[in-house]
């Protein structure tokens, strides 16, 4: 979109509730937005599941709490931010055990984002995971 002579990047907030029918929600979302034919459609899709899924199993927003999905298109990479209640027992991390048969969301971020990290807020009760998928 153009406005005057700034160009600003699509950008999509969504608020979900903590259930896994809001996995396939968030899916849509990002397909929407981004357009089958965008480069990085597959990957950002795939890498959505993954996190809102891990929110919806792992975090205090399960259970039909809040989980905000933000994405926000750029010239050559596509952010992600999925918002939880985050979890007293772990944060997200990359497990590394190819024949579990789950626990592969952040092995597949780590693999397919060209960044990610995890952010806290202060006071806690908040956590964001975050993510870049280049094209």
């Amino acid at each position: 979109m153009t406005t005057g002579q700034q160009t600003v990047p699509p950008r999509s907030t969504v608020t979900l509730h903590g259930v896994p029918e809001s996995v396939a929600l968030a899916r849509r979302r990002v397909r929407e937005l981004l357009g089958e034919s965008h480069p990085a459609c597959d990957d950002v899709t795939l890498l959505v599941s993954e996190v809102v899924t891990n929110s919806v199993v792992h975090s205090g927003s399960g259970g039909g709490g809040r989980v905000a999905m933000t994405v926000a298109v750029g010239p050559d990479a596509v952010l992600v931010e999925v918002s939880d209640a985050g979890s007293g027992h772990s944060a997200p991390h990359v497990r590394n055990e190819p024949e579990a048969e789950s626990g592969r969301g952040m092995f597949l971020v780590d693999l397919l984002a060209a960044r990610w990290g995890i952010r806290e807020s202060d006071p806690p009760g908040l956590r964001t995971l975050w993510f870049e998928v280049a094209f």
